[in-house]
């Protein structure tokens, strides 16, 4: 359900198909798509900007492998996205020239049900693990963010994003100290992917663009449940990360930034939800743009709050 990997086979037949659908049946984190060697067909099975793509070689019947290689790695959204070659051609110069070209992988054929099955699963898990990964969190970081989005505005689907932004956590973090203060990250970190978990649905997307900053990105109809649910448990749970004294004070004081003591509240949770019911994006930066107006003025609502955005599309 959480974090999909996405999986594009190229190929004119249904050999590799064939075989993914069988292997990977009970494998739910994997959504495989097939595309033919078309380069518009190519291009459309692309939008869902892969985590992970397999060429049958020997199938390919509109377009050569060079070219198709060369279009992925100049590509700016494919120039990372890993390439698993399945070749009949044994010839060792032809499999060198296609890793230096920029293939990743090249299993050769006839086809091995397992050696197929922990090579694809192997990758994908070194593309997490290597892929701007928090150290802190695992999640995913700004690039996977990035594509998550665009694979979302390609989408027919109604989607919707979940700005996350703990409030006062720069003051906890001056009087608590920041490893206390990556143990809330990690706890709010634990409540949004719990929340998802939960309530969502496949394909659901949780990020962590840095310090107290997290983005869901999922389905449109389940989004509020999940966003105030993600306030109940932090709500619930932050207090445990103060002592006693702060808590029943209900705050603390920490010198600003002139040097003078002020007053921080407990730590509160802001949840800012844009989506594309009511109004449509078209590209990353106009999502980024309305999520930070919301966060902003939801900030200036005391407590942890949950604000949806809710202007329709301009008329031109």
């Amino acid at each position: 359900m959480l974090n999909t990997k996405y999986v594009v086979i190229i190929e004119d037949n249904n050999e590799v198909w064939d075989m993914s659908q069988k292997l990977f049946a009970k494998e739910s984190r994997f959504h495989i798509v097939k595309t033919d060697s078309s380069m518009k067909s190519i291009k459309e099975a692309m939008l869902t900007i892969p985590d992970l793509v397999i060429i049958n070689e020997d199938s390919l019947e509109r377009i050569e492998i060079n070219d198709l290689i060369v279009f992925l790695r100049k590509t700016s959204e494919y120039a990372i996205t890993p390439i698993v070659l399945v070749s009949a051609n044994t010839d060792k110069e032809h499999k060198l020239d296609m890793l230096k070209k920029g293939i990743e992988f090249y299993i050769k054929k006839p086809l091995d049900d397992n050696y197929f099955l922990y090579t694809i699963k192997n990758v994908s898990r070194l593309i997490s693990a290597n892929r701007c990964i928090s150290a802190l969190t695992g999640l995913p970081g700004n690039v996977q963010i990035e594509n998550e989005l665009k694979r979302r505005i390609a989408s027919r689907g109604v989607y919707a994003v979940l700005y996350i932004d703990i409030d006062n956590f720069k003051a906890y973090n001056d009087k608590y100290g920041f490893m206390n203060g990556d143990e809330v990250i990690k706890f709010t970190s634990d409540i949004i992917q719990d929340s998802v978990q939960t309530f969502g649905s496949k394909g659901d997307f949780v990020g962590h663009v840095g310090g107290d900053d997290f983005v869901v990105i999922l389905d449109y109809e389940n989004a509020k449940i999940i966003g105030k649910n993600i306030i109940k448990l932090f709500d619930e749970g932050i207090t445990k990360y103060y002592t006693q004294e702060d808590v029943e004070k209900g705050w603390i004081k920490i010198a600003n930034r002139k040097g003078k003591l002020e007053k921080y509240p407990i730590m509160t949770l802001t949840v800012a939800m844009i989506s594309n019911k009511l109004k449509r994006y078209a590209n990353i930066l106009e999502i980024g743009e309305d999520g930070a107006n919301v966060k902003k003025k939801a900030k200036t609502i005391p407590g942890s709050t949950l604000l949806e955005d809710r202007r329709k599309t301009k008329t031109r």
